[in-house]
């Protein structure tokens, strides 16, 4: 082969390379979000709270017989608020919602959001009035950013029916998660009993996933707090 014929060959194995790199798409543009499809409802209700902080500061507390796989999926419903919100309003130096580890209940006094993963709906300081997850948010009105919030997660929970014990699959955990989050951080329940991440029931029977966050509840998150975050 003559020099020219290498050349013109290097030259396009170079054109080749350079065609792939412009066409790679990094694997980080994945989005946090989905568009809203079901709109029977348009809206989410709004707590009459709301964040004044640059950063919430989540602490997640779990029973020692809690596997570390359920603090990792609370650690995850607070990174995808996070993302969401800033994939949503185009700014990605807003919304600092952080969450860490704390190994002692003492150590949540300091945190602005409590979360306790139990072993069982039985240890639910609210038990026998709360046998599924929740979240309590106490706040002054008179006193904006005071808010006193505590979520309540278990892998193991009772139905509805108040007989059925039930060992929630993943899944199903994770949106008790991501659906608690949004509780704390201003949003209600939908009317509709299932379908919306923020509906007051999740059926796993009928869900095979953990339902998304939507356009529809950060719409209302940014209705409240604009595009510049919880500050």
């Amino acid at each position: 082969m003559t020099i020219r014929k290498l050349l013109l060959a290097a030259l396009a194995a170079a054109a080749a390379v350079a065609f792939l790199v412009s066409s790679f798409v990094p694997a980080f543009a994945a989005n946090y979000y989905a568009d809203q499809t079901n709109f029977e409802e348009t809206s989410v209700p709004v707590a009459r709270y709301h964040w004044s902080e640059d950063i919430i500061d989540s602490c997640i507390y779990k029973d020692e017989n809690v596997p570390n796989k359920y603090y990792a999926w609370a650690k995850l419903a607070a990174q995808q608020w996070r993302q969401a919100l800033r994939e949503y309003s185009d700014n990605q130096q807003a919304w600092e919602l952080t969450a860490r580890y704390v190994s002692s209940q003492s150590e949540l006094r300091s945190c602005d959001v409590r979360v306790f993963i139990f072993d069982s709906y039985m240890d639910f300081p609210d038990y026998p009035s709360q046998t599924g997850a929740y979240t309590s948010v106490k706040f002054d009105e008179g006193s904006e950013g005071e808010i006193d919030a505590n979520v309540y997660l278990s892998p193991f929970i009772l139905h509805g029916d108040g007989e059925t014990e039930i060992d929630l699959p993943s899944y199903a955990f994770r949106n008790s998660a991501v659906h608690e989050l949004g509780h704390v951080l201003g949003l209600g329940h939908m009317q509709s009993a299932r379908g919306y991440l923020m509906s007051p029931q999740f059926d796993f029977w009928e869900e095979d996933n953990q339902l998304s966050i939507t356009s529809l509840e950060l719409e209302a998150l940014v209705s409240v707090y604009g595009n510049d975050g919880f500050d």
